[in-house]
């Protein structure tokens, strides 16, 4: 009987060095002769030493892997590549700025197959210092990728959480079923809206609480602006969703419904805590202020394209700019 093949997709962009790390991890993973794999790097069209670095790797990897070029237009068009690209039953996504341990693909496969799973996702940790992290509460946390504390394997209920972008194991069959990744969401969220579509679809979504990524984010990603910066996309990004799934009237009368809440209750929370010097809680509902901004700005375009373009402010939340600048 034939092993299945499973395919893992790093999609990378100026993270040359870390890409270095994250490869050492995926080119060591543990199979237990259950199952085959292969690794695709697919470069986003990088300026430092990103091919070189592959070139080295696929030189001296143990494994099979596959170096491709994407001509910069952004993550969700590297995600589609890998869709189109992968030769596995399963493809699996890991993110460039992220480590594991040598049973992370066990790890989901083994719980895709015990839970007859066609999704199935692995908690995500922050690399970060403690002080750093006693500044971030649970608002920032879910921003930087910090998965819900899930120990005990389980089918996922009809509520979050939803599998991390970042470490998720799919099975060919879904693509097939509810198509690829929306190129459209240039302000991210791309994985998200695919994981709501899945789910919409009845598609079975397990959870492997030993499967676990660190995503490594370098202190000064932590700062006032970035956390803006990402506050921002969100916004615009669950309004998007909102706006495809529920149509115009029911995302009209959600934004309106986050500005009330912003104005009567995230405003006064936001001075509460600045008197209290609560930090973290002040941070947090800065986040969500800003999130409701995102929202209201994405609304206001899809409601009236001409009359409210602001293509230099969706210019400067586009996911591929902000890759950029860190």
């Amino acid at each position: 009987m034939n092993k299945p093949t499973i395919s893992v997709v790093i999609p990378t962009y100026n993270r040359s060095a870390m890409l270095r790390e994250t490869m050492a991890c995926m080119t060591a993973q543990q199979t237990d002769d259950k199952f085959t794999y292969e690794v695709l790097i697919i470069d986003d069209a990088s300026n430092d030493d990103t091919r070189e670095v592959a070139q080295q790797i696929i030189d001296t990897a143990p494994i099979q892997v596959r170096y491709l070029l994407e001509e910069g237009c952004g993550y969700t068009a590297v995600l589609n590549r890998a869709v189109k690209e992968f030769h596995g039953e399963w493809l699996a996504f890991f993110d460039d700025d992220q480590l594991t341990h040598s049973t992370w693909l066990k790890e989901l496969y083994s719980a895709g197959i015990k839970q007859n799973a066609e999704i199935v996702g692995g908690p995500i940790l922050l690399a970060l210092p403690e002080e750093v992290l006693a500044r971030l509460g649970p608002v920032c946390r879910d921003l930087y990728g910090e998965s819900p504390d899930v120990r005990e394997p389980q089918k996922f209920a009809a509520r979050p959480p939803l599998p991390s972008g970042g470490n998720r194991l799919v099975k060919r069959r879904v693509f097939e079923s509810i198509g690829t990744f929306d190129e459209n969401m240039l302000t991210g969220g791309c994985d998200r809206d695919f994981l709501l579509r899945a789910k919409a679809a009845n598609i079975s979504m397990a959870w492997a609480p030993q499967a676990t990524g660190r995503h490594l984010i370098p202190q000064e990603r932590t700062s006032y602006k970035h956390i803006k910066w990402y506050s921002l996309q969100w916004g615009c990004s669950f309004a998007y969703i909102d706006w495809k799934r529920f149509g115009a009237l029911k995302t009209t009368l959600s934004c309106i419904a986050r500005i009330g809440q912003a104005v009567l209750v995230n405003l006064p929370k936001l001075l509460w805590s600045k008197i209290c010097k609560k930090s973290a809680k002040t941070i947090d509902t800065q986040a969500l202020l800003w999130r409701t901004v995102g929202y209201t700005r994405k609304t206001l375009q899809l409601i009236a394209p001409e009359l409210f373009s602001q293509e230099h402010f969706f210019a400067r939340v586009e996911f591929r700019r902000s890759r950029e600048n860190t």
